[in-house]
């Protein structure tokens, strides 16, 4: 349904120093705290402006800061979302389920997610490794994805409408009114995820 590259470039991952500090980023964050331009530049051992000048080129949306100037949010988010994503005992969250299942590879992490089924409000569970998915309750649930729209920012024009769901009949109910939107199985959204990651970290690696 998706090109990989296309959801990365939506991300605004085009380059290698984009995906560098993405992936820098992300690991940051993980901590659990607020990241100043400068903790971050110090990661990355970059300038603050050399930072401040690839966070302005990306595409709107895609950075969330506080009201401090500090980032906390670039896909994982310190900002409450139906997706807990818990790492190392920090209890943070994702965008989106396919983020859930592809962050853990991008920082080499085990997560714990947590999110309700907007069809049946029942939580589905699951522990990700960066190797794949244990644990997963119920075990017959599923995501729902789409195709990243033309326009808008990538949390309205894939994110909101990529979810968990407690079994595919759940999901499929859900999908009746969003013809754009189909459902996989988790394995299969991991599987995505993977690929994406990879990409991703191959572009920050030959930075």
């Amino acid at each position: 349904m998706n090109d990989i590259r296309q959801i990365v470039e939506r991300l605004g991952l085009t380059g290698e120093r984009e995906a560098a500090l993405h992936v820098t980023l992300l690991r940051e964050l993980a901590l659990g705290q607020p990241v100043t331009i400068e903790r971050l530049a110090k990661s990355l051992n970059w300038t603050p402006d050399e930072v401040v000048l690839v966070l302005d080129e990306l595409p709107a949306g895609t950075i969330e800061y506080d009201g401090q100037g500090r980032l906390i949010g670039y896909g994982i988010t310190l900002r409450e979302t139906p997706h807990a994503f818990v790492v190392n005992d920090q209890t943070l969250y994702t965008w989106c389920a396919l983020d859930a299942l592809m962050f853990p590879i991008v920082i080499d992490e085990h997560a714990q997610v947590q999110s309700p089924c907007p069809h049946t409000n029942k939580p589905v569970t699951l522990t990700v490794t960066p190797q794949g998915v244990l644990l997963l309750q119920p075990e017959d649930a599923v995501i729902s994805l789409v195709s990243v729209a033309a326009e808008g920012d990538i949390r309205s024009a894939f994110c909101c409408d990529v979810l968990f769901f407690a079994s595919r009949q759940a999901g499929e109910a859900w999908c009746r009114d969003k013809p754009h939107a189909n459902i996989v199985s988790v394995q299969e959204g991991f599987e995505l995820g993977q690929r994406i990651a990879h990409l991703i970290l191959d572009r920050a690696r030959s930075h």
